[in-house]
């Protein structure tokens, strides 16, 4: 295999582990607050197809939301499909209330 092309694939493997670990995260956020799964409108062709569940956990500081793959749905089986939308938070915001309720 040519060094570039392995190189893709060995940044892909980083990647995923670093979804996986953060899902554990949120995962426990969803377990510790009220929460659900929502999904991401089927019109937004921004988004690939595996990547359209969104969790979103209500903090005492605002929600926050996540979009996690298909194939780690079964982290959140725990959760119910709601009618949930987002409130328009960034990244930013997020990471912000999160901080905030920390404090």
């Amino acid at each position: 295999m040519n060094p570039l092309a392995q190189r893709i694939i060995d940044l892909e493997i980083q990647k995923n582990a670093a979804y996986a670990e953060r899902n554990k995260l949120v995962a426990l956020l969803s377990k510790l607050f009220p929460s659900c799964l929502g999904r991401h409108e089927e019109e937004d062709v921004t988004w690939e197809d595996d990547w359209r569940w969104i969790v979103y956990v209500t903090l005492p500081t605002g929600q926050c939301s996540w979009h996690i793959h298909d194939s780690d749905l079964p982290m959140f089986s725990h959760l119910e499909k709601g009618d949930t939308k987002w409130d328009g938070h960034t990244t930013e915001e997020k990471y912000a209330r999160i901080a905030a309720f920390g404090s």
